[in-house]
């Protein structure tokens, strides 16, 4: 007899994958789309039925799985729902004449989403799902190898922004979780990791975000440091920095032979002293309307930024500020906690899938606060894959911690 579980597990796949289909097919046509200002291509109808079934998980999960979490949890997911849902529905002739409206980041079935969470209390089930997430990152750096290669010349931030933006959003957000575990045990797999996240950290450069080149250095810091604890790897590191210096020392004696290279490193460092938030910011806040602080501007609001020569602006590199806005001040203060609460739950077993996941988590409320751009609560994969994360962190595990006095090793195994 198939368990419901089981069911549960190929709808959350089902809804994936069609994300995934969305996310490689709109950063093919992210250039007309652009310039076009039309998302109504035939994958975002696929993800909308993806999303409409990671919906129908997320409730179910949320009614199974609740009691494994802990209460200020629940009652977040519920709280930010119902609220929304109040904003909402003056605008609901809205979602009717825009049904994509309803899984945009403005969306009341985004927010729904959120309950996928929960179904990672089916550890071995979520445990596939991860691995997805972790398969995905690899076809994603091959796509955007493959991008670049194609692309040839580049003549603006914009080349490299249509060829490889949404991908590696993704792998910023995805990649470091599976980069900080322990499953290189040796040398060869320590070289593949630093090379992926090296990889990355070109993808954020190609595309010259400061804010990700930022969060890929701070990760391979962490690794670094945890790494060098361990005296077996100073070889390794010793060997690793002297290829990192010469290949740096023919990047840059041979600059011009790579003219591409040069254009992007020429936009990057023009990049380098630019500050375009706090410009939107200001502009953003003479225009915030205070009386409604606490109602919100509700699913159709817009403003008026002159950096966006498209008419009114729907967006703020601010997710916070954009929250209270758009929902009221209090459905920003129950998402804050929501995110901050990841850090109040103990790791009482020093679980390094949990530690990492609670780091993610921490640079996603620095990006959601202003650090990075590309940032939203979404139904993009990278914020499923956070959501999953929180469910990671926040599920109560009953542990029986055995040592065994010959080692000092400590197995944990969950108690039934």
């Amino acid at each position: 007899m198939i368990k419901t579980s089981h069911i549960v597990f190929y709808i959350i796949m089902v809804g994936l994958i069609c994300n995934i289909i969305r996310m490689f097919f709109s950063q093919l046509h992210m250039e007309e789309e652009y310039t076009e200002n039309v998302v109504t291509g035939w994958y975002y109808q696929f993800a909308f039925i993806g999303n409409f079934l990671l919906t129908l998980a997320s409730i179910y999960s949320f009614i199974r799985y609740r009691k494994y979490f802990p209460l200020p949890i629940n009652v977040c997911y519920v709280l930010l729902i119902l609220l929304i849902a109040i904003v909402s529905f003056k605008d609901y002739t809205e979602f009717i004449k825009t049904p994509g409206l309803f899984y945009s980041s403005r969306g009341i079935g985004t927010w729904i989403n959120f309950g996928v969470l929960y179904y990672i209390a089916e550890e071995y089930y979520a445990n596939k799902i991860m691995k997805w997430f972790k398969f995905l990152c690899y076809i994603c750096i091959i796509f955007n190898l493959v991008q670049i290669a194609m692309l040839g010349t580049i003549n603006s931030r914009h080349d490299a922004f249509f060829a490889i933006r949404n991908t590696t959003v993704y792998l910023i957000w995805v990649y470091p979780f599976f980069f900080l575990d322990n499953s290189d045990k040796n040398n060869i797999s320590k070289v593949a990791k630093y090379g992926l996240i090296a990889s990355i950290a070109f993808f954020a450069f190609f595309i010259a975000s400061r804010s990700y080149m930022l969060i890929a250095i701070f990760y391979i810091l962490i690794k670094v440091r945890r790494d060098l604890n361990e005296r077996k790897n100073a070889l390794f590191f010793t060997f690793l920095l002297g290829v990192l210096f010469l290949g740096s020392y023919f990047l840059v004696a041979h600059l011009e032979d790579f003219g591409s290279i040069k254009t992007i490193l020429s936009i990057f460092s023009d990049r380098i002293g630019e500050d375009t938030r706090t410009n939107q910011l200001r502009e953003f806040m003479d225009q915030f309307d205070w009386s409604k602080l606490f109602t919100g501007q509700g699913v159709t609001a817009k403003w008026h930024w002159s950096g966006y020569r498209q008419g009114y602006y729907d967006s703020l590199d601010n997710q916070f500020i954009l929250i209270a806005w758009l929902f009221g001040i209090q459905t920003c203060i129950v998402y804050i906690f929501y995110l901050v609460y990841n850090f109040f739950k103990k790791n009482s077993i020093n679980n390094l899938k949990i530690t990492n996941a609670k780091i993610i988590v921490f640079v996603w409320i620095l990006a959601c606060g202003g650090l990075s751009i590309y940032v939203n609560i979404s139904t993009q994969m990278f914020y499923y894959f956070i959501t999953f994360l929180i469910g990671m962190i926040t599920l109560n595990r009953n542990y029986l911690k055995l040592t065994f006095p010959e080692t000092k090793e400590i197995i944990s195994i969950p108690s039934t």
